[in-house]
């Protein structure tokens, strides 16, 4: 719960993240990578152009440098795996924020082959992807869209 009077201020906090979070997905792997990617989209979201444009910035990472992040993700992670079970999912949830925000980043993304390693993911994918929500391995909470869900929305953002 979030006093209302509260609310602008964590709003601001989140925010403030945004730069720590595009350097960890830059050089971070394995569970904490797992994490940041997953923020991101959620930091995007509350962002005019102008604040995304100064996180970048403040980051030192261009959206260029995390649209290849992502693709090597896609790559390094091209089976789901038990210890990051939410990664390539998370991965797919940014590049389409990032296809949102900013449409130049579509062209970029094609560029990295993106496409193709969304079809790795679709021919892939597996039923723990589905979940938001873990005890140890088994999960417990679907998330709202599938992962093969995911990957035709971003599939049309591509096209």
């Amino acid at each position: 719960y979030t006093a209302p009077d509260q609310f602008h201020e964590q709003l601001k906090d989140v925010k403030s993240a945004g730069a720590t979070v595009l350097k960890a997905i830059q050089c971070e792997e394995s569970k904490p990578q797992e994490v940041m990617v997953g923020l991101a989209p959620h930091i995007l979201k509350l962002m005019s152009p102008e604040e995304s444009r100064e996180m970048f910035r403040e980051a030192g990472v261009s959206k260029e440098e995390l649209a290849e992040a992502l693709v090597k993700i896609l790559k390094r992670y091209e089976q789901p795996v038990p210890k990051v079970p939410r990664i390539r999912r998370f991965a797919i949830e940014l590049t389409i924020q990032m296809m949102r925000t900013n449409p130049k980043t579509i062209k970029t993304l094609r560029n990295l082959g993106m496409k193709k390693e969304l079809e790795t993911v679709f021919e892939t994918a597996a039923e723990v992807e589905n979940f938001d929500i873990f005890s140890g391995t088994v999960g417990l909470a679907r998330h709202g869209s599938t992962i093969n869900e995911l990957i035709e929305e971003a599939m049309l953002l591509l096209s």
